[in-house]
C-alpha cells in the first residue's frame, strides 16, 4: 500500500516514571486540561497516537513506558529498530526531580540511537518548569544542556541536541512541540517563504501558520524576533 511504502514520521515520547511526557500528549493532541492530567496513570505500554489533521500536520507519536536501569544496553538490537524507524526523540525531563538518573538513561538511549538512526535529533523538554523563576529556569536549561553535553562527549556522541523548557500550564510546550513537528516538515522552506512574502505585503511584525486543531504553529517567517 501506499501508506507502508512511505511512513508517517514517527515522533518517540520517552522519559522516567512521573516526568510527564503523557501529560504533553493529552494536552496538544487530546485537548485535555492541564489539571485532568494529575489523574492520569503511569505509562504501563506503548501508547501510539496517529495525527492527521491537515495534509502538512501528518505524524505518529509513540508514548513509551519508562525505560529501565539496563534496558538499552540488555536490550540493545530491539531499541535499534525501534530507533532506526523514528524521525524524532523527546525526553522528557522532570526538572522539579533529582533528574541525573534521567539524563544517564537519555545516554544509554542515545549510544544506540546514534548508531541505528544517524539522522535523528533528541529533543529535550526541561519540564514542569512553571514553578521557576525566569531565572532558575536558564539555570536548569543550562545545567542539562552541560550534563548532557558531558556525557555525550564522555560516549564521543555526535548527536544533534536540542532543549527546551516546557510545562502544560503556559504555551511553552506547544511552542516546544512547534519546532519538533517543524523538523519533519519537507515543506517549511516554502511555507517559510510564503509567509515572508505575506509579511512583505502587509504591516505585520510576524507571521505564523497554524495548525488549529492542535495549536502547533507549522512554520513562520525568516525575520528573527526583537
Amino acid at each position: 500500500t501506499m501508506a507502508s511504502a512511505s511512513p508517517k514520521p514517527r515522533i518517540l515520547l520517552m522519559g522516567m516514571r512521573r516526568s510527564g511526557k503523557t501529560s504533553i500528549q493529552k494536552v496538544v493532541f487530546h485537548k485535555m486540561s492541564p489539571h485532568e492530567t494529575l489523574f492520569l496513570e503511569s505509562t504501563t505500554k506503548i501508547i501510539k497516537t496517529d495525527i492527521s489533521n491537515s495534509a502538512f500536520l501528518q505524524f505518529e507519536v509513540w508514548d513509551f513506558p519508562p525505560p529501565g536501569p539496563t534496558e538499552f544496553t540488555e536490550q540493545a538490537s530491539k531499541w535499534a529498530s525501534v530507533f532506526a524507524a523514528c524521525s524524532a526523540l523527546v525526553w522528557v525531563i522532570d526538572v522539579q526531580d533529582d533528574y541525573s538518573e534521567s539524563i544517564s538513561r537519555l545516554q544509554a538511549a542515545l549510544v544506540v540511537a546514534a548508531h541505528a538512526n544517524p539522522h535523528l535529533t533528541a529533543e529535550v523538554f526541561v519540564h514542569k518548569s512553571d514553578s521557576f523563576s525566569e531565572d532558575q529556569k536558564f539555570e536548569a536549561q543550562r545545567d542539562v544542556h552541560e550534563q548532557l553535553a558531558q556525557e555525550m562527549a564522555n560516549s564521543r556522541l555526535n548527536v544533534p541536541l536540542r532543549v527546551f523548557l516546557t510545562s502544560i500550564y503556559d504555551q511553552s510546550v506547544f511552542e516546544a512541540l512547534s519546532k519538533v513537528v517543524q523538523k519533519l516538515l519537507p515543506q517549511l522552506p516554502t511555507l517559510q517563504n510564503l509567509m515572508d512574502a505575506l509579511l512583505a505585503k502587509c504591516a505585520g511584525e510576524k507571521a505564523f501558520l497554524f495548525d488549529l486543531v492542535s495549536k502547533l504553529y507549522l512554520a513562520t517567517d525568516s525575520a528573527e524576533p526583537h
